[in-house]
């Protein structure tokens, strides 16, 4: 077998693979044993009857046997020496009485481009802004949790807390029951379990119908049973005070949140960055990829989303009933995760990143916090599930890359309106 560089387009290789004369004898050969030991030919037994006969009686046959024959050591020659983003395309056959010749194509996983980290620019939250919003949220919400509730006789008004009893009924069943629940009627709150509420005391009843869609009506009776008076706290030593016994003063208490502030910066900041550096690596980084290829993946995944006519219904809905619009979505969702997953393994491979069965199996405490199971039960399924493990490992091996990148790329500090603005334009794009 002899193989010849037919075209090539980036990640794109379209091979000739051309078999001799006596390569073709042997396919055929073969071809004919296994065509003779499937079919019946009277006066035969079966795999008994003349080549000849067999040759003059099913030559289409023979030809797709010998393909079959063909093809098989072309799979295996490119499974041994091409790392394949999608399987082999046979794009011609031709044989005759002086050979035959397969054209293939052949789609490797593309190269990238990847720009020095030294110029990736990350952007980071400037850490004083964001602890004086923080404590300023914090006190407002302990301010709330510690509000002075009292009943009051009169109209329910915002501010108050109202505890009602709650039925909810649809299509003539029950689905909410006189459930007690308790909730503040905040001005800014304009459901109609707060607005319909407004005004009422205390042994009144409220009635009213919501529609969610889906053809689907809801009845809400609300039974008001208290109406209470919410007096917040100044925030002020009377309210660090109210929060522990262990505060005198409110700067005290301030001292503390913006610790707790600190410590969660960290760590958010820290994932902020880590997300950042692999959103710029992706957008950085030039794939090397062949329009063929991206229009080969496109029409696949069409071809397999419209199998199941809900989801095509589904999608093309999103897209304006437009296949086109869909199918251009396909391609941008290809070029992303190409360009993410391909850079990530790049960088992984050049500078021996990898993760160990240890470091997968330490994620168990967190992912028992998460899934509220025990540790050991966490450990288990990761041993289990080849997929969750798998996962795990992937987002382990993306932190590892981005702490590559965050220690070579410059990083500049920006007020958090800044960064909104940044967020803004990038939307509008």
């Amino acid at each position: 077998m002899e193989r010849n560089v037919k075209a090539q387009d980036k990640n794109l290789l379209v091979y000739e693979y051309i078999f001799n004369q006596s390569e073709v004898a042997q396919a055929e050969e073969t071809a004919i044993k296994h065509v003779a030991e499937r079919v019946d030919i009277p006066g035969f037994r079966k795999g008994r009857a003349p080549r000849y006969l067999i040759r003059m009686r099913y030559p289409e046959t023979i030809k797709s046997e010998m393909l079959e024959v063909f093809w098989q050591k072309v799979t295996e020659e490119i499974g041994s020496s091409e790392e394949m983003l999608l399987s082999p395309i046979l794009e011609d056959f031709e044989i005759n009485e002086n050979g035959a010749k397969l054209v293939v194509q052949i789609h490797k996983k593309p190269q990238l481009v990847i720009k020095p980290f030294e110029e990736f620019e990350l952007k980071k939250v400037d850490k004083p802004s964001i602890l004086e919003s923080y404590v300023e949220r914090r006190l407002k919400e302990l301010q709330e949790f510690h509000a002075i509730i009292e009943p009051k006789e009169g109209a329910a008004e915002h501010g108050d807390m109202v505890r009602v009893k709650m039925t909810v009924t649809t299509d003539g069943k029950t689905i909410m029951n006189e459930k007690v629940n308790e909730y503040v009627l905040y001005k800014e709150d304009d459901r109609p379990i707060v607005t319909e509420v407004i005004g009422k005391k205390a042994g009144d009843t409220v009635e009213f119908d919501r529609d969610f869609g889906k053809e689907k009506v809801y009845h809400y009776k609300i039974e008001i049973e208290q109406v209470n008076k919410r007096t917040l706290l100044d925030i002020s030593d009377e309210l660090a005070k109210a929060v522990s016994s262990e505060y005198e003063t409110l700067q005290q208490l301030k001292n503390d949140l913006e610790k707790e502030g600190s410590e969660l910066y960290e760590k958010d900041m820290k994932e902020f960055l880590q997300n950042q550096a692999i959103d710029i690596l992706s957008n950085e980084s030039e794939l090397l990829i062949s329009e063929r290829t991206l229009t080969e993946l496109v029409e696949r995944a069409f071809e397999k989303i419209k199998q199941d006519k809900e989801e095509y219904e589904k999608l093309l809905k999103d897209h304006d009933d437009d296949p086109e619009k869909l199918k251009e979505a396909l391609r941008n969702y290809y070029l992303t995760d190409l360009k993410r997953t391909l850079s990530i393994e790049k960088i992984a491979q050049e500078n021996d990143l990898n993760v160990t069965d240890e470091e997968v199996e330490a994620q168990a405490q967190d992912l028992a916090v998460a899934w509220g199971i025990s540790v050991d039960r966490a450990k288990s399924i990761l041993k289990s599930r080849q997929d969750i493990s798998d996962d795990v490992r992937w987002e382990l091996l993306k932190r590892k890359v981005a702490d590559l990148i965050l220690a070579k790329a410059k990083i500049v500090n920006v007020k958090p309106e800044e960064l909104h603005k940044e967020e803004e334009k990038h939307e509008d794009k």
